[in-house]
């Protein structure tokens, strides 16, 4: 990985964390977050605490985590998000294939 993508993670990361921290002290936030299904949601809720987080960062971020982690964490980590396997494979099915496809 380039020092510009860890660099951009850390931040990602940073700003993540800081949002949890927001969300700690605010119910109204804790209960966006809560609510938000979709990575665009998470942003926004960020934003209106003044944390910059795009919807493409959370994802990608959330995937990297993924990736780099070895295969026994990249599960733990993956079970938590506790989809149901109708869920996963309808959204997996239902995929776009990016440019670098």
């Amino acid at each position: 990985r380039s020092a510009a993508m860890e660099k951009t993670n850390d931040q990602v990361r940073s700003n993540l964390q800081a949002l949890i921290q927001a969300a700690a002290g605010d119910d109204a936030l804790k209960g966006k977050l809560r609510m938000a299904t979709t990575a665009g949601a998470i942003a926004e809720a960020a934003a209106e605490v003044g944390i910059k987080l795009s919807p493409a960062a959370v994802v990608k971020h959330y995937a990297q985590e993924l990736v780099n982690s070895d295969d026994t964490t990249a599960v733990e980590n993956f079970d938590l998000c506790s989809w149901d396997a109708g869920e996963l494979l309808w959204a997996m099915s239902n995929w776009k294939a990016g440019a670098g496809n």
